[in-house]
């Protein structure tokens, strides 16, 4: 009887032994993952990342940082909200609204795993939205160091938990103008003196609607600040200085741009027709690719499209457009 019993506790305890190890080895190849290691535990334990977790509970993004998706998350440390705070007039993170907070945050995430191997140089859609409900683009410099809408350091990559990955970060990414896309990324370095020189980068900051936003900019890059200065020898444009120069520059820069609406690569048909806020107009073909074609019957390709701020949509071109 005694024997009989003894087998009987040891299968019970081989059994539970079984039980425990099935349950805490979640990935088939032996490793003991824990199960307590979502995103937002990683808040909860990390000291430098306290003012986060309190924001993600108050917006009720704990449960999706808690959950079994699959996300990157560029968490800002306590030192990135605490000059947040200060350069927004906030005493601390209960003094922030709800649902600008929110907003914010999520523009923090992405809906896929990228560990700092997989980030490169270019823009990324987050889970933050504008008005329309279009994801908002994140710009990613990826060179020496990972930089974010050129301002923002990755402090530490690569914390890996058990629903993705966790990047902190020494500042608190704000909701995207379309001057802030367009400064971050180095291959509108042109477009971005341009536009600082003319006092435009005020007007394609705005968001609440008094400078004809929301925008829709045909944004040229520093190609296509070339190839204007090279397409014609004979027009006095040798440098970007001479372009520069042009007094009539700023009209240059607004016949890029149409104001008070979002025209997103869906709504361009072959024949449509943009009324930018400069005078003239210029039409898009779709037959071969999107090819515009300016006042001076020159064509500029689309060679990227739909990146979306806050306050409108950035399609890039390789060529700087003329008027008549």
């Amino acid at each position: 009887m005694k024997t009989a019993f003894k087998n009987y506790t040891v299968a019970v305890l081989a059994l539970v032994t079984i039980v425990l190890i099935s349950c805490e080895d979640a990935d088939d190849n032996g490793n003991i993952i824990d199960p307590n290691n979502s995103a937002f535990d990683l808040t909860e334990t990390n000291s430098d990342l306290s003012i986060l977790n309190t924001a993600l509970i108050q917006t009720g993004l704990d449960a999706t940082l808690d959950s079994q998706g699959t996300y990157t998350v560029f968490a800002p440390n306590n030192a990135a909200f605490n000059q947040y705070f200060t350069s927004n007039g906030y005493a601390n993170i209960e003094a922030v609204p709800i649902a600008e907070l929110r907003a914010i945050l999520l523009y923090h995430l992405l809906n896929i795993e990228v560990t700092s191997d997989l980030l490169s140089t270019g823009y990324v859609k987050t889970l933050g939205k504008d008005e329309e409900v279009e994801a908002l683009d994140l710009f990613i410099e990826a060179t020496t160091s990972v930089v974010l809408n050129g301002s923002i350091a990755v402090a530490q990559a690569d914390l890996e938990v058990d629903n993705g990955v966790v990047h902190i970060i020494d500042g608190v990414l704000e909701l995207p103008t379309i001057a802030t896309l367009i400064a971050a990324n180095p291959e509108f370095s042109n477009l971005e003196t341009a536009l600082l020189q003319q006092g435009l980068e005020i007007t394609l900051s705005n968001t609440d609607g008094t400078m004809q936003d929301p925008f829709t900019v045909f944004a040229p890059t520093d190609d296509g600040f070339q190839a204007l200065i090279d397409i014609d020898p004979m027009d006095g444009l040798t440098n970007l200085q001479d372009l520069l120069d042009l007094t009539n520059l700023t009209d240059i820069l607004l016949y890029h741009v149409a104001g008070n609406l979002r025209i997103r690569s869906g709504d361009i048909s072959n024949g449509f027709v943009i009324d930018p806020i400069a005078a003239g107009t210029f039409s898009i073909a779709t037959t071969s690719g999107i090819v515009i074609t300016d006042g001076q019957m020159i064509e500029a390709n689309v060679t990227a499209t739909d990146v979306t701020a806050v306050n409108g949509v950035i399609h890039t071109i390789d060529m700087v457009m003329r008027s008549l």
